[in-house]
């Protein structure tokens, strides 16, 4: 894989999950990794070698785990580099996306009560019933605020800084109803609790408006082979995310 990944390292001076998660993230002394040297896999060809992963070790290290992710996915600098490089261009979309992402949470009663509990940091009115509860309501203006943040850092963030993962990990656990932030629980403020199957739903509705904005840039803007590269790219981070949502809810 490639030597800029290879060198990751993860901050872990603050714990990323609390003591009593099954799944609590541990540091761990094993660097970050890849003995693999393939970057244009011929499916045809058998592995030169079988690589050996310990599933208990990309199950309790995050910076192992993400080795491995990033190696499955074949996740570059190149990968990092053309996200970089749409960035620009593609970041106008996030506001609308975010308004469209909420309406269609929206649109089911199991998704939007969701929003019916205090989320953390969050300290303005709350709706009494459903049927209050608007898109315009204090708390969802609150959470587009956070939302924003994450797409845009979807499209900012230095991949080959273990800081980005990190914190896509840390956005995994604060949905699971366990707080990742230390001071968030010396506060007492609770986290979101949020079903996976919907969580999971919602990144492949992200999906889709930010392949569909890649592929609709014009041509002088981002010639047809980089949106190529860019779908794949934007593809290959938000299945990480998606890992580092799961983890948090199936124990693997």
């Amino acid at each position: 894989m490639d030597s800029q990944f290879a060198a990751l390292t993860l901050d872990t001076s603050e714990p990323l999950v609390s003591s009593h998660s099954p799944t609590a993230t541990e540091s761990s002394q094993t660097p970050l990794h890849s003995a693999s040297s393939h970057t244009d896999y011929d499916q045809s060809q058998c592995p030169i070698f079988t690589q050996e992963v310990d599933p208990l070790l990309i199950k309790n290290s995050l910076e192992d785990r993400i080795a491995y992710l990033t190696d499955f996915l074949n996740f570059t600098s190149r990968d990092a580099e053309i996200i970089s490089k749409i960035a620009p261009a593609v970041n106008e979309v996030i506001p609308g996306m975010v308004d469209g992402m909420y309406a269609k949470l929206f649109e089911f009663d199991i998704t939007k009560k969701v929003f019916m509990t205090r989320n953390q940091g969050f300290d303005g009115p709350l709706p009494q019933t459903l049927e209050e509860l608007t898109l315009d309501s204090a708390q969802i203006v609150f959470r587009k605020v956070f939302m924003k943040a994450w797409a845009r850092r979807v499209l900012t963030a230095d991949y080959s800084s273990g800081k980005t993962w990190a914190y896509m990990d840390k956005v995994g656990i604060m949905h699971t109803g366990a707080s990742p932030f230390k001071h968030q629980r010396t506060m007492g403020i609770a986290p979101l609790n949020v079903p996976y199957r919907d969580i999971a739903l919602t990144l492949g509705w992200i999906q889709t408006v930010l392949h569909s904005a890649i592929l609709q840039l014009p041509e002088n803007k981002c010639p047809a082979s980089e949106k190529i590269e860019a779908v794949a790219a934007i593809n290959k981070v938000l299945w990480i995310q998606n890992d580092l949502f799961s983890r948090h809810y199936i124990g693997d």
